[in-house]
């Protein structure tokens, strides 16, 4: 043990005073010279623990390692004695912890929802639901096909009126048996992508890609080239920026999983009712719900694989 704390503890330290601290805090860490970090650590779970014994509502850590074990299905047994010991709360509280999150997560996704500015992704995965006691004339399958889905909100200024496209979508749409068409949306290639941004020369007779090119010329020779050209670096500016989109932070919601198979079409077709009835959009004319909303004349955004896209396809054909 401390051969290998005193390594840890050793490079750790010297890893984050090089690259992490200012001066003061590498000033700090070589007044406290080699510290045994496994020892520090263990000093801190025994006062936490002795906290959770003294006040029951000092048990962040102890909620923390009740979750864990919830979620790595540890015997109930297990908990009961690490609960006595004041390393995890009770099974009592992990349910009770559970059920809370889960109405939390309920709301939030409801919420959101309801705004008509969020967009799904949903995916499959399996379970394996292995039984402990197995028997010959066992033969019943423990593979199960369920389904997963996402929520986050639609984020850069997306408004409902920029949603509020459905009917012209649909007047243009090659689904459509009354399709004027005048009006049909001519299908394009990848060559029509290049005309969404046209590239522009500036005096010098450079596009955009041709000056990005010449600042990373640049760069590279002052950053990586002889070292007469680093006095040169403060002279360096930044890349140009062309249509740039801000970088923003975009919260997930992780919706209940589905006891569906997105294999078919018809599973597909489930997972998205369930999804936009886990964000609070249902029928309004099925139910009884004066805030409901008829979401008719906007685009929902739904995410998938290609095999989904291709199901979906298939469903509205």
């Amino acid at each position: 043990m401390s051969i290998e704390h005193n390594f840890i503890s050793s490079t750790s330290q010297q890893r984050l005073a090089d690259n992490i601290f200012d001066e003061d805090d590498k000033a700090l860490w070589e007044e406290l010279g080699d510290l045994d970090l496994g020892e520090i650590v263990n000093g801190l779970k025994g006062d936490i623990i002795l906290m959770q014994s003294s006040n029951q509502k000092s048990n962040t850590l102890q909620s923390i390692i009740g979750i864990f074990l919830q979620s790595t299905h540890t015997p109930q047994k297990v908990i009961n004695m690490l609960s006595r010991m004041g390393v995890s709360v009770s099974v009592d509280a992990i349910n009770a912890a559970v059920l809370s999150l889960s109405a939390q997560s309920h709301h939030a996704i409801h919420a959101l929802g309801r705004t008509l500015l969020a967009s799904y992704a949903y995916d499959n995965f399996d379970v394996d639901l292995k039984k402990t006691v197995h028997t010959v004339s066992e033969s019943e399958e423990t593979l199960i096909h369920l389904t997963s889905g996402l929520l986050f909100p639609l984020q850069h200024g997306i408004t409902h009126e920029d949603l509020q496209c459905s009917m012209i979508l649909w007047e243009k749409s090659p689904l459509n048996l009354q399709l004027n068409p005048s009006t049909a949306m001519v299908k394009g290639g990848w060559k029509d992508l290049l005309q969404l941004h046209l590239d522009s020369l500036n005096a010098a007779g450079l596009s955009h890609k041709d000056r990005f090119n010449s600042w990373k010329m640049l760069s590279n020779l002052i950053n990586y080239g002889p070292l007469y050209f680093c006095q040169f670096k403060d002279q360096l500016d930044d890349p140009e920026t062309v249509n740039y989109i801000p970088v923003i932070k975009t919260p997930i919601l992780v919706a209940c999983a589905m006891h569906l198979s997105n294999s078919t079409v018809s599973g597909n077709i489930s997972s998205v009712v369930e999804l936009l009835r886990q964000g609070g959009i249902e029928d309004p004319d099925e139910i009884d719900d004066p805030d409901m909303l008829d979401m008719s004349e906007y685009v929902v955004l739904f995410h998938g694989d290609l095999g989904s896209g291709e199901c979906l396809q298939a469903a509205q054909q």
